[in-house]
C-alpha cells in the first residue's frame, strides 16, 4: 500500500498527513475478495459482488480530502464499500467520532461487518452498519457533521439534506458521475458545487439556494 499512497501523494490526491496515515493503516486488501488481494494496491476499482465495486483509491482520496474531516465528527456513509471507506473514516474521526453506514444489499452489509472485525472500529462502536432499502439517510442518529454518498443520485433527497448539521458538509456522486459538494451554511440554505475529479479541476459553479421542509 505504501507505493500506492506515495503515488497518490505525488499526484496531488493525498495531501493531509492524517489521511495518508489512515490509508496506510486500513489496508485495502482486507476489504476485497481473496482472489483480488494482489490487485488491492493498484489504483483501480475492484468488483466485490452484486454488481458493486470497491472505490478506486484515487477517487477515495479525493473525496476524503475534500470533506474537511475533523476528530470527533459524526458521519453518515451511504453504501458500505465492503467496509473500506467506513473504516478509513472511522480511523480519521478518532475515538470520539462515529460512522453510521447504510447499505441496501444485506449480504454486502454482512461482508462489510466481517471485514471490519479485522480492525477495532466495529468492536469499539465507532462504526455501525445498518441494512436498509431506503437510501435517504438514518434520522435516528441525525444530525451529522458530514454525509458521504457512494450511491449516485439524480437529485439529492430532501430528507438527506435535513439530516446535515448547520456548517456540515455533504459529498457524493451525481448522475453524470461528477462529484458534488454541498455545505449547509445555515438552516435550509446550502452552498452547492460540482467538482471534476479529472486533473483536480473545480468548476466555478457555486449557488446558494433554499428549500422548504
Amino acid at each position: 500500500m505504501k507505493k500506492l499512497v506515495d503515488d497518490l501523494v505525488s499526484e496531488g490526491y493525498l495531501r493531509s498527513e492524517f489521511i495518508q496515515e489512515a490509508f496506510l493503516k486500513i489496508n485495502r486488501r482486507d476489504f476485497v475478495p481473496p482472489e483480488l488481494e494482489k490487485a488491492a494496491d493498484k489504483n483501480i476499482a475492484l468488483p466485490i459482488g452484486w454488481g458493486v465495486q470497491i472505490m478506486q483509491p484515487q477517487k477515495a482520496a479525493f473525496v476524503l480530502e475534500n470533506l474537511d474531516l475533523k476528530k470527533g465528527h459524526k458521519i453518515l456513509c451511504l453504501v458500505s464499500d465492503s467496509g473500506w471507506i467506513p473504516n478509513l473514516l472511522a480511523e480519521i474521526v478518532g475515538e470520539n467520532g462515529m460512522v453510521i453506514v447504510i447499505d441496501k444489499i444485506s449480504k454486502l452489509t454482512e461482508i462489510a461487518q466481517e471485514n471490519s472485525r479485522k480492525y477495532n472500529h466495529l468492536k469499539s462502536g465507532r462504526i455501525k452498519f445498518i441494512f436498509s432499502e431506503e437510501m435517504e439517510g438514518f434520522s435516528l442518529e441525525a444530525p451529522y457533521d458530514r454525509i458521504v454518498s457512494l450511491v449516485s443520485f439524480s437529485e439529492i433527497p430532501q430528507n438527506l439534506k435535513k439530516q446535515l448539521k448547520v456548517n456540515g458538509k455533504m459529498m457524493g456522486l451525481v448522475k453524470n458521475h461528477d462529484i458534488y459538494v454541498e455545505r449547509k451554511t445555515r438552516e435550509h440554505f446550502f452552498e452547492d458545487e460540482e467538482i471534476y475529479l479529472k486533473n483536480m479541476k473545480r468548476r466555478a459553479s457555486k449557488e446558494i439556494y433554499s428549500f422548504n421542509l
